[in-house]
């Protein structure tokens, strides 16, 4: 599942933004440009999921620093976003043993936040989601169900009246017998929201198709190099850190399984030859410690004490790109402490891990914008009113001029778009 679509209006420093993404996005601008508050929407729609919207907001400053400080309480904040799928995710209904087939290919959700005049109380004034179906009739055979006859499309609306009280809503084809409290059980469907609950806080997001991970799917990457060169207590999270300070952790894991370490091994060796193996020590307090070994001494390992920044950071982006199974991932600067020799191939593992995961970076680095698709780009500036916006070089006429000419873009954009 990926995020196609964003629309958002009054949120930090965008007053409105429309915004399509893609497998792969790379996202890039002057500073103080928006690039950050970009990046916020994800986090603050993470966080809604994860702990709920009073933290969420909390966590961005509170409502004088969430809302746009020129627009202020004058109008709502609110998110719009659509997911789509690579594959359709199907879901199964049996009315009277006769069995359907639901697809769902589309997903939409909006919330729309009212703030209160020199308050900074708020209130929910729209939480919609409208999950877009497709209905087959179907025969059940050996257990598998398969489609023998397509009767239409249409949607599953669920969402809040003004009351807190859920209304739900499916549209479908007049023949087919599936009814709203055949999804959802009535005691379900008589549940009443408080004021500060999303849908998103709520079954309603996941049910009936239980395959949709929401946003709570999000990971936002910025590594601190100088973190994983601690020993670390073998007690942490199975998954890596977003500074990646737990990275001993998760190369214990994967060492412990020959597959993923060999595959590990490959592409860290792809990038940085000179690496002959990796390993993670136990120390007398039982705490961890990566090392490595390079070609040059060989049956001497290097603690991660004494391991470069770039090399610490390529192998924390290693393990994020193919490791971790996030549907969305975020990385910061990934260039950072990295030779700019090296930012073509780490550019191309991106690429490949993008055909299984959505992946946005920011960067400053003209060498991303060189390697990266010019489709991929995203354009961060303010306006003449100080409101970031978002733009893809690849719709402007001039970038089309010079690629009839097949001249290199980079020339053109490197120094305006990063703000030399």
């Amino acid at each position: 599942m990926k995020i196609k679509k964003l629309k958002v209006k009054n949120f930090k420093s965008f007053n409105e933004l429309e915004v399509e993404l893609k497998n792969f996005n790379v996202l890039i601008g002057a500073n103080a440009a928006g690039k950050s508050n970009f990046i916020h929407i994800f986090e603050f729609l993470r966080d809604i999921a994860k702990l709920g919207l009073d933290n969420a907001i909390s966590i961005q400053g509170d409502v004088e620093y969430i809302r746009n400080i020129n627009v202020g309480s004058a109008e709502n904040l609110s998110i719009e976003s659509v997911f789509s799928f690579d594959k359709e995710r199907v879901f199964i209904e049996n009315i009277n043993d006769e069995f359907f087939l639901i697809k769902i290919h589309e997903i939409f959700y909006e919330f729309e936040l009212e703030f209160y005049k020199r308050s900074s109380r708020y209130k929910i004034v729209k939480d919609k989601l409208i999950q877009k179906l497709k209905f087959f009739r179907s025969e059940e055979k050996s257990k598998k169900l398969k489609e023998d006859k397509f009767l239409g499309e249409g949607k599953l609306i669920i969402s809040r009246e003004n009351n807190g009280k859920i209304k739900i809503n499916l549209e479908r084809p007049d023949d087919i017998p599936i009814k709203e409290d055949s999804i959802y059980p009535q005691f379900f469907i008589k549940e009443k929201l408080s004021n500060n609950i999303l849908l998103i806080n709520t079954p309603y997001f996941i049910i009936p198709f239980p395959l949709i991970e929401g946003f709570g799917d999000i990971s936002i990457y910025d590594f601190d190099p100088k973190l994983p060169k601690k020993a670390i207590p073998i007690t942490g999270k199975a998954e890596l850190e977003e500074d990646g300070s737990n990275l001993s952790i998760i190369l214990n894991n994967i060492i412990k399984n020959i597959n993923k370490k060999k595959k590990l091994f490959n592409l860290v060796k792809d990038i940085l030859p000179f690496i002959s193996n990796l390993d993670v020590e136990k120390l007398a307090d039982k705490s961890l410690l990566f090392k490595l070994e390079e070609k040059y001494f060989k049956n001497n390992y290097i603690p991660a004490s004494l391991i470069s920044d770039g090399t610490i950071n390529i192998i924390a982006l290693i393990i994020t790109l193919y490791f971790e199974k996030k549907n969305l991932t975020i990385i910061e600067e990934p260039e950072r402490n990295i030779h700019p020799y090296l930012i073509s191939k780490m550019v191309e593992m991106m690429k490949d891990a993008s055909h299984k995961k959505q992946i946005i970076v920011t960067t400053h680095n003209p060498e991303i914008v060189k390697y990266a698709d010019l489709n991929s780009i995203l354009f961060v500036s303010r306006d003449d009113k100080g409101f970031s916006t978002i733009s893809r070089p690849a719709d402007k006429e001039e970038v089309k001029i010079f690629l009839e000419n097949e001249i290199g873009i980079e020339e053109l954009f490197i120094q305006d778009l990063l703000g030399g």
